[in-house]
């Protein structure tokens, strides 16, 4: 057997078995698993959505601008060392750049805490 159909096989047993002790279980009810949220509620949670999806796309902004100065530095045709630096450079960008989305999507959070409560 090779890894992945071993792999499947064990995630779906989990699965089967999961969904029957869930059956088995009289006082759980599929249809109404959760409570209705309010308006207050539904916008916190929209907004809390929309800061964390920005936050990644600021954090895959900064690598790829990374890959793409590190790129640069390769055909740039410097000497080694200057190629080296270069690209110290670009990654020491990347870890600047994805701090601060780090610090905006806390200030995001504290901000969206303070609007909703």
């Amino acid at each position: 057997m090779t890894s992945i159909s071993l792999k499947a096989l064990i995630a779906s047993t989990a699965a089967v078995l999961s969904l029957s002790a869930m059956a088995a279980d009289p006082t759980v009810d599929p249809t109404n698993s959760r409570t209705e949220l309010t308006p207050q509620q539904q916008e916190k949670r929209a907004l809390k959505t929309e800061s964390k999806a920005e936050y990644k796309a600021r954090k895959e902004i900064a690598e790829v601008n990374k890959d793409l100065e590190i790129a640069d530095c390769k055909t740039a045709g410097m000497e080694s060392k200057d190629v080296r630096d270069c690209k110290r450079e670009a990654k020491d960008n990347a870890k600047a750049a994805k701090q601060e989305a780090k610090e905006i999507y806390k200030e995001d959070k504290a901000n969206i805490k303070a609007h909703t409560e």
